[in-house]
């Protein structure tokens, strides 16, 4: 990760970093890389952090456990990670008991520090976060977190993603919303909504804070997000109000290197992809690679999502991305993406199906585009065009219902109302 000088600036596209270099950073801030005890895989943390360690008996003067969320780092079927922060962040002590019917099992966190703010000049944050691997496939599991035996964390329970080989029927419940920024009230009204749908995963389609160094605001995040994400893993799109600060890296677990990544859940196949990379011309090269090489390997997904925060097409403040629509557009329509998720403008919008840039007949022959950047900050107007199938301006979150056969989407507003819903079915 490049790390960006003490300045960010406010351009057309929205909030940015500057392009010198900050001073190097101490040694102990330079990250590093621990084995994910039971799991066969690596954790790593990046410049700005620690490097991880496991947790030992250490407690600090408040060890009580909140901010509790969850992560993916492989394969859904079998693996969840969960992550928190104590009351003081001088707590090294952490484990998390688990099982199916009973606490059964105990994992050893990992944990580390990381400086926030621009600069390095806020406070150290410690995270803890224990590796769950060799899980059952589409099985609800109880775990609780333990900092010692007087700070215990409530019964929370997590399901892992569903075997399609050997359920082929399947069906699984996708949230997706974005852009919650400064309007946590809002946030923790959609979180409230989504909790009562019962979903098996969050897409976030990022700027979750209005600066990502700025720890205070991921705290807000965390804490309304709590009674959903204990319960349900999210992994976020990168936003160019994240300024891929250590904050965004540190606070969530995700597969490969964080930014650029694809995993199958159920019968969808999700891409991730970050389209304010520090270096922008990776959009039309490496990124833009990554995603060719991802949705070819995957022709055989029933559905195929791609979530990232700006819009390839949208009719609002920021409009549509000119460099995605020539780069990652044609992609889409050689490998027949069926939704692509994505915010930037807050507010809801939906296009017609869209192939070469123009609206073909039904969803058979081209890609849905949908913003859905209403979960807090404040709202845009809502435009048309000639691509576009619905707008409003509202704060919203929504669902996908999948399975082998059918895809619903269902949009709704911090009340519950309806927005939007449309099917699309396969044979």
């Amino acid at each position: 990760m490049r790390l960006f000088a003490a300045v960010v600036v406010v351009t057309a596209g929205g909030l940015t970093a500057c392009t010198e270099d900050a001073p190097p950073l101490p040694p102990a801030l330079q990250g590093g890389t621990i084995e994910a005890p039971g799991c066969g895989y690596l954790v790593t943390s990046r410049e700005g952090a620690e490097a991880p360690l496991l947790a030992d008996d250490h407690l600090g003067l408040d060890p009580t456990v909140r901010q509790v969320h969850l992560g993916l780092a492989a394969d859904p079927r079998s693996n969840m990670v969960v992550m928190w922060r104590t009351a003081d962040d001088d707590t090294r002590a952490g484990v998390v008991r688990h099982g199916v019917g009973g606490l059964t099992a105990e994992t050893r966190a990992i944990t580390y520090m990381y400086q926030s703010g621009i600069g390095g000049l806020g406070t150290p944050v410690r995270v803890h976060e224990a590796h769950l691997c060799g899980l059952t496939a589409g099985t609800e599991y109880q775990y609780q977190i333990v900092s010692d035996e007087l700070h215990v964390s409530p019964l929370y329970t997590f399901r892992t993603a569903p075997d399609i080989t050997t359920d082929p029927d399947a069906e699984v419940i996708i949230a997706n919303v974005g852009d919650s920024r400064d309007g946590f009230a809002v946030w923790a009204m959609l979180v409230e909504q989504l909790r009562t749908r019962t979903p098996d995963l969050v897409l976030f389609s990022g700027d979750a804070v209005t600066i990502g160094p700025f720890q205070d605001e991921w705290d807000e995040f965390f804490t309304a997000g709590e009674p959903l994400l204990s319960q349900v893993p999210i992994l976020s799109a990168h936003g160019n109000h994240e300024i891929h600060a250590i904050n965004f890296y540190a606070q969530l677990a995700m597969p490969g290197e964080e930014t650029n990544f694809s995993l199958d859940y159920g019968h969808a196949h999700i891409t991730v992809l970050d389209t304010s990379p520090p270096e922008l011309g990776d959009l039309t090269s490496s990124i833009q690679d990554f995603l060719r090489d991802d949705l070819a390997a995957s022709s055989s997904a029933r559905w195929k999502l791609v979530n990232h925060h700006y819009g390839v097409y949208s009719a609002s403040n920021h409009g549509s991305d000119p460099t995605l629509q020539a780069a990652w557009a044609p992609l889409y329509d050689r490998h027949h993406v069926d939704l692509v998720l994505t915010g930037h403008d807050h507010n809801y919008e939906r296009t017609f199906p869209m192939n070469n840039l123009k609206v073909v007949p039904t969803p058979a022959e081209g890609t849905i585009y949908i913003v859905s950047g209403g979960a807090g900050a404040s709202l845009y107007a809502s435009g048309t065009e000639a691509w576009t199938a619905f707008s409003t301006s509202v704060h919203s979150a929504l669902t996908l219902r999948i399975r082998n056969t059918m895809l619903q989407l269902d949009a709704f507003d911090p009340t519950g109302a309806p927005i939007d819903t449309f099917t699309i079915t396969k044979p």
